[in-house]
């Protein structure tokens, strides 16, 4: 049997944890402009209050940025994610990493080019 479950269905702690750990992968991908695999998911409204607070601080250090972004959008980022259909297990962690995640998307992508 399987543990792994939704990120709505972790507890307030592991929830926490798979938001920080989205969170890192989404500002790398925005400061890389690379944001079109996790925008064909979501609704562009769930993205633009975090691009728009990415964009406002850019010039923080990544991890002044990552902690000030999920002080502001930690709710925003966990709806991101619920889009995503990503599964974790009870501690969090995603069942595919976010950047395995991201290269099958866009092999799908190139191959279907």
């Amino acid at each position: 049997m399987s543990n792994l479950v939704s990120i709505t269905q972790l507890d307030s702690d592991a929830q926490a944890k798979a938001v920080r750990s989205f969170a890192q992968f989404y500002i790398r991908l925005y400061k890389a402009g690379n944001l079109e695999i996790v925008s064909s998911f979501v609704p562009a409204g769930y993205l633009s209050d975090i691009n728009a607070f990415i964009a406002r601080n850019r010039y923080l250090t990544h991890a002044n940025l990552l902690d000030l972004s999920l002080a502001t959008s930690s709710k925003d980022y966990l709806q991101v994610i619920e889009h995503l259909n990503q599964k974790f297990n009870l501690t969090g962690t995603p069942e595919i990493p976010w950047h395995t995640w991201f290269v099958s998307l866009h092999k799908q992508l190139v191959i279907e080019s």
